[in-house]
């Protein structure tokens, strides 16, 4: 036998009760079942739910607000360009990479002395939108990096490290800095660390989230490493505190394609 339903849904910009009500269905009828018509209408919830603020709500929400809004707002430096990403190298991917060497290798003198970070990796996929010409601001950076990723230092040796230039070719290249290599047929070759070519008996250190340092964006290699370092620093903040030091200094950003990963076809 079989049942011949109806079913009609108010879609407040998902279609997800519909979903969860087809599948009750599904899943609890005991006897076949087909669905002969489906109806949406979408309602725009801003312009039809009339909600009075509440005064005393209000009354505390406000001080946060304004605060909030200030701070987000505020006008870290300038750019002389707008920087956008792109593979297998890009001016945001570069200037983001430079940027967390230079920074980690800073934490690491002050707090890590033994330790020199010879490379950073950023993932083009953690950098959602360019930075963009002229004002820079912190909720541009929120928007650039909207996880709450942490900085690691990982102690990766050569043979790893080939490894995982690897990976990164097979994905198109990523952002690096204090590294060059080429690919061909999706793997890297020529490896070069800090000018150098790559030493498979050497361990170098490398600078990067905790989301990459854990294997994510398929990084079996790194998630192996044993030895790392929790910087306590959260990217996104380490991005703020120093274009906030290019603003005081009156420099701008800027950067270019250098040739740091290449298409050696």
């Amino acid at each position: 036998m079989q049942f011949t339903t109806h079913f009609k849904k108010i879609q407040c910009y998902s279609r997800s009760g519909a979903i969860i009500a087809l599948l009750t269905i599904l899943l609890f009828a005991c006897r076949t079942l087909t669905v002969t018509k489906v109806e949406s209408t979408n309602i725009r919830l801003d312009s039809t739910l009339m909600v009075v603020p509440d005064a005393k709500i209000e009354s505390v929400i406000v001080p946060y607000r304004i605060t909030m809004m200030h701070e987000i707002n505020e006008v870290l430096c300038h750019a002389k360009v707008p920087l956008y990403g792109g593979h297998p190298e890009s001016p945001l991917t570069n200037f983001c990479a430079d940027l967390l060497r230079i920074e980690s290798d800073s934490v690491c003198l002050k707090q890590f002395p033994s330790i020199h970070i010879s490379i950073s990796m950023v993932n083009r996929g953690g950098l959602r939108v360019p930075i963009p010409k002229g004002e820079v601001k912190v909720m541009d950076m929120f928007e650039l990096m909207p996880f709450e990723n942490k900085v690691v230092f990982l102690k990766i040796s050569g043979t790893d490290l080939r490894r995982f230039i690897d990976h990164m070719a097979s994905r198109g290249g990523e952002g690096v800095s204090g590294l060059k290599f080429g690919i061909r047929k999706n793997i890297g070759i020529n490896p070069e660390i800090e000018g150098k070519p790559l030493d498979d008996s050497r361990f170098y250190w490398l600078a990067t989230s905790d989301y990459l340092a854990n294997g994510g964006d398929g990084n079996v290699v790194l998630k192996g490493i044993q030895e790392r370092v929790s910087s306590g620093v959260k990217l996104r903040d380490m991005f703020i505190e120093h274009l906030r030091k290019m603003g005081h200094l009156g420099i701008l950003i800027e950067a270019n394609k250098d040739g740091r990963i290449y298409d050696a076809q």
